[in-house]
């Protein structure tokens, strides 16, 4: 095993490139985390994967955890994610949380349980940030201990049996908190605790319990906005109505402004009444509290981030979130009415991926 001091600030780009040749080369990593030391390997490689089960004498039936660098690539690798989920993703990744979601079909099967889930994190340590950051692999995970031993808080701890079967060690110092994650299930509207960490059970239980938010936004909250919130409100599980908060703003919204009449005319083909909506503008305090973002055009993403930083991982392209593409929905404004029953459809069709994609089905 080779040993590598790295600054654990600010690590050496040298250094975080020989950590990707190992991998790249089926090799096992040891490396500090925001939690513990932790072991990593090529998720994608059956036999880098099998080598760390044998090394770490860890059970078959205990998936290795796949470390992402951004929220929202979780939309690559789960089927769905139910809203109090993305309220947990929101608060505590990049952090010490580790959620189980029903695997999407492109899922590596190695990091799979035989229910077809699979565990995602989000570190915030710099040094496995930028291995993810700057790889072209799945960095599948798991603590860098014997199964059943103590996880080990600096590289000192790591036990020598466990240490001839690692390829390259980066020595980053103490690790951040010195506790495991939690370890969240999230496979449906009910979370269920299968770990204490560092976030104790009253913090899951309370965001389990609190209302949802979805904030559907365009630029003049008059049309799309409107339709989507309008949809989505109608094809809501009536039993989860009192859970969660579904409205709409505008970029560029005046407020007070009645939908137009071509939206109330095409929605009211739907048996909706929308005459009572008003127009509201997108602003900190809304995009704070909501769980959920969905835009309709690129531009009013990038004008939400730059309003809201902290938003991102929470701000998708309506289609994004409903489909994975990442495609824009057009706005219809001064169009005919077979652009608003166009558009309409459109929207409805994706509003019926996002109550699949909730889980909500």
């Amino acid at each position: 095993m080779r040993i590598m001091k790295i600054n654990p600030a600010h690590p050496e780009d040298h250094k975080i490139k020989e950590g990707i040749r190992v991998l790249k080369n089926g090799g096992l990593m040891a490396f500090p985390t925001d939690t513990v030391y932790g072991l990593g390997v090529n998720a994608e490689s059956l036999g880098a994967v099998d080598r760390l089960y044998q090394v770490k004498k860890r059970p078959r039936e205990k998936p290795l955890i796949l470390f992402l660098a951004k929220k929202e690539e979780i939309l690559d690798f789960v089927e769905t994610i139910p809203l109090s989920a993305q309220r947990l993703m929101n608060k505590f990744w990049p952090g010490p949380l580790t959620l189980i979601f029903k695997a999407s079909s492109i899922s590596p099967a190695t990091l799979l349980n035989q229910q077809g889930e699979i565990a995602i994190r989000v570190p915030s340590h710099p040094i496995p940030r930028k291995l993810i950051e700057k790889n072209k692999i799945l960095l599948g995970t798991t603590s860098a201990n014997l199964s059943g031993e103590p996880s080990p808080l600096r590289a000192s701890q790591i036990s020598a049996y466990l240490k001839e079967g690692i390829d390259l060690l980066l020595d980053g110092g103490e690790t951040l908190l010195g506790e495991e994650s939690t370890i969240v299930r999230a496979t449906s509207r009910e979370l269920q605790l299968i770990r204490e960490g560092w976030l104790p059970r009253e913090t899951v239980d309370k965001e389990g319990k609190a209302k949802g938010d979805i904030l559907f936004v365009c630029t003049g909250n008059t049309c799309r906005s409107v339709m989507a919130e309008a949809l989505l409100k109608k094809l809501w599980p009536a039993e989860e109505s009192d859970r969660v908060k579904i409205h709409s703003a505008g970029i560029a919204a005046f407020y007070g402004s009645p939908p137009g009449k071509m939206t109330l005319e095409v929605l009211r083909e739907k048996g909706i009444n929308a005459s009572f909506y008003r127009s509201a503008r997108s602003e900190g305090a809304a995009l704070k509290m909501a769980d959920l973002i969905l835009v309709m055009e690129k531009d009013h993403k990038e004008r939400i981030l730059h309003l809201y930083p902290p938003g991102r991982g929470k701000v998708f392209l309506l289609k994004e979130f409903a489909t994975g593409l990442k495609e824009e929905i057009s706005d219809p404004i001064g169009g005919s009415c077979q652009s608003y029953e166009e558009c309409l459809r459109e929207i409805e069709e994706n509003i019926k991926g996002i109550i699949k994609k909730l889980g909500l089905e």
